[in-house]
């Protein structure tokens, strides 16, 4: 199959440190390369890829300020696109991770398109512009992120689970009484005051390795850096080489996450290296950890502190065999059968079977399509 995919233009694919939805763009063309099909990546040249690199200029988080990154980086994404939708005949289906830029796109050419939803999708804008694309086939990265929007008429795909190589992993020890890790970003959503005080409660130390985005600086300087003492190692971001060891070396890695996060790779990174995960129960995570067998899923802080003292409970083997079920081959299958299921009904002429199902918001999602399946 000829396919193109479609990366955001902010970072090199894959990202240099972090970059999550860049790390998933990089697995998935690669996995597509070995699976046998041809592949076009289209994103910044810095990018490393086995898929033919479509190229466009340095990454724009590089060399933009806010400002660029506001103004001027929306056209560039247009631009590329319309770049390739020009050369619409040469793919068989177009694989697009710009969300909403693309949707003008699909009703001016009928070359079959997906769109991989990577955000959270519980904002007003979102609300009102999805349902004007309601036929456009979109694919969520887990149940829940769905649920924000359960009550408009969209197209689903399905649900494909971010997946990872996890390689690098296979060759790392865990200890079982080594630090608590946190991993990320340091933002206030994703809960690092929090781990602090789990930390502290439970009197042992704490790593970080997160990255201080220039928007959440002053969040860092007058929230975070005051708490930090010497129990708290801020190590800073860190790259792909260095994780399994970091992952590995936590006694458990905490995710009080206080958000609906469509998915956390910090989950499925951390049971790959066999270390549990103690996170809040927000967003995927119950469908990423399994309660009691990779980590444990607390309503609250106070639950948190406690599952600390449990995780000698949880067998690293166990965490390791739940990673799998987010491996990078999970994945590439998973869009594969979204990938067929598209080009089937575009050569019929009919609009693919999504999963229109009526739901009530806030109740439990139905399972997605036989791509969901693949991964569970």
């Amino acid at each position: 199959m000829r396919i193109a995919q479609v990366a955001p233009l902010y970072e090199a694919v894959p990202p240099g440190a972090y970059g999550g939805t860049e790390r998933i763009i990089a697995t998935l063309c690669d996995g597509l390369v070995e699976m046998g099909h041809d592949v076009t990546l289209f994103a910044p040249r810095t990018s490393e890829t086995a898929a033919t690199l479509e190229a466009y200029e340095d990454p724009l988080r590089e060399r933009f300020d806010s400002e660029q990154l506001t103004n001027l980086a929306p056209h560039l994404h247009l631009q590329m696109m319309a770049d390739l939708y020009a050369r619409r005949d040469e793919f068989d289906v177009v694989h697009s991770h710009l969300d909403i830029w693309t949707f003008p796109f699909t009703r001016l050419f009928d070359t079959p398109t997906v769109l991989t939803m990577h955000g959270r999708l519980d904002l007003d804008f979102l609300r009102d512009l999805l349902p004007r694309y309601g036929s456009v086939p979109l694919v969520s990265i887990s149940d829940d992120q769905r649920r924000a929007v359960a009550d408009l008429d969209l197209t689903w795909a399905a649900t494909v689970y971010n997946g990872l190589d996890f390689t690098s992993y296979s060759d790392v020890t865990h200890d079982p009484d080594g630090y608590l890790g946190f991993v990320g970003r340091i933002a206030e959503e994703k809960g690092p005051l929090s781990a602090i005080e789990i930390a502290r409660r439970c009197d042992l130390p704490l790593r970080v390795a997160a990255k201080v985005d220039p928007l959440d600086e002053p969040y860092y300087e007058e929230e975070v850096a005051p708490v930090m003492g010497p129990d708290i190692d801020f190590v800073g971001e860190i790259d792909e080489q260095q994780k399994p060891p970091f992952y590995a070396g936590a006694r458990a890695t905490l995710f009080p996450s206080d958000w609906p996060e469509p998915f956390g790779l910090v989950m499925i990174e951390s049971m790959a290296a066999g270390t549990p995960v103690i996170a809040l129960r927000r967003g995927s995570v119950p469908e990423v950890i399994e309660d009691g067998v990779s980590g444990f899923i607390c309503d609250d802080v106070d639950e948190m502190v406690d599952a600390v003292a449990r995780v000698g409970d949880i067998d690293p083997d166990a965490c390791r065999q739940r990673a799998e079920r987010f491996s990078a081959q999970a994945m590439c299958r998973g869009y594969v059968e979204v990938y067929d299921e598209l080009t089937r009904a575009s050569s019929r002429g009919t609009r693919i079977p999504g999963q229109r199902r009526e739901r009530v918001p806030g109740t439990e999602p139905a399972r997605s399509s036989q791509a969901v399946e693949n991964v569970r």
